[in-house]
């Protein structure tokens, strides 16, 4: 193994190695700022993952509500998903008049 003299002379920082973790408690002092540890994920906390979430779920429901209304002129999705909902699949029944139909 090269001494530490090259590692210097070349730039290069030496490999740490760092021993066995002291045994003794942190000093926690009693005048500075009382912290404690939040568990997270990622950065993600809980209270910020329940935020982020109620945001992400309020613009997945006014997507939703476009895409049925945007496609339910479309007969194909009217017929074979919106009219099979069961409670309000009756609002998507569009009945042609017999005098209407060219037929």
């Amino acid at each position: 193994m090269p001494s530490q003299e090259g590692f210097q002379s070349s730039g290069r920082t030496p490999l740490r190695v760092y021993g066995p973790q002291p045994t003794y408690q942190t000093y926690i002092s009693p005048y500075g700022p009382k912290t404690k540890h939040v568990p997270n994920l990622m950065g993600f906390s809980a209270g910020k993952a329940l935020r982020y979430g109620t945001i992400a779920s309020g613009f997945g429901v006014a997507a939703g509500v476009f895409a049925v209304f945007f496609f339910g002129e479309v007969p194909r999705v009217r017929q074979d998903i919106l009219q099979k909902i069961p409670v309000i699949g009756d609002y998507w029944v569009k009945e042609i008049a017999p005098e209407d139909n060219p037929f």
